[in-house]
């Protein structure tokens, strides 16, 4: 199969691409720096997910029609109330939410997408609305909130495909901490085996699998 990552040159990004690579799957990433290693199953792009025309470039370098995607680059931006600011929350916006949305309508209409492709939109806990207690980024929450309206709304659209948001749990990488209880490694090998299982569109999960509301 062919699966293509983006934010994938550290975190769970990098920790999904070593364990594909590792089980003979190929693997397209897109990064806006560098990967900190290579492979003969790995082709590595660049992109900013927050650049639409980078997003156009990074699609049509894509020569392989795409089996699954997997929306991972984000940001954190930890700005709380009353301190929010508005560029703090249009970054997060074009990152979290915008970036995922044009690269999936990009490469729908370049027609890189197979039949019954699955895409996944790393979301998180913390954009769940029914589960709001607290945030540590007011940002970082309401651009998660919306990228699961984005999954929802595409399910909708993409009746022969399969779009998800995915909570990868709290894990320990630049931006959950090292306070965080779970190792990029096991994230990955859990989202990976959710993934391989899917058999439902539109739906908000965790890397166990287990239905998480919206």
């Amino acid at each position: 199969m062919h699966w293509v990552i983006t934010g994938a040159n550290r975190g769970i990004g990098l920790a999904l691409t070593k364990i594909l690579l590792s089980e003979g799957e190929v693997v397209t990433v897109g990064v806006r720096t560098s990967m900190p290693f290579e492979h003969e199953n790995l082709k590595i792009l660049k992109v900013d997910t927050s650049n639409p025309v980078s997003i156009e470039e990074f699609v049509s370098q894509i020569d392989t029609p795409i089996d699954v995607l997997i929306n991972n680059a984000g940001v954190l931006i930890e700005e709380r109330f009353p301190n929010v600011t508005e560029e703090g929350m249009l970054l997060s916006f074009k990152v979290n939410t915008m970036g995922p949305y044009m690269l999936i309508q990009e490469c729908y209409k370049k027609d890189k997408l197979k039949e019954g492709a699955k895409i996944v939109n790393i979301s998180s806990i913390l954009g769940s609305i029914t589960n709001t207690g607290g945030t540590t980024s007011m940002p970082y929450s309401i651009s998660k909130a919306a990228l699961n309206m984005v999954t929802k709304l595409l399910a909708h659209k993409l009746k022969n495909m399969y779009v998800v948001s995915i909570h990868p749990g709290w894990v320990k990488t630049d931006m959950g901490g090292q306070e965080a209880p779970l190792l990029p490694e096991e994230s990955a090998t859990g989202i990976i085996k959710v993934i391989k299982n899917l058999n439902k569109s539109g739906i908000f999960i965790d890397y166990k699998g287990d239905t998480i509301q919206w």
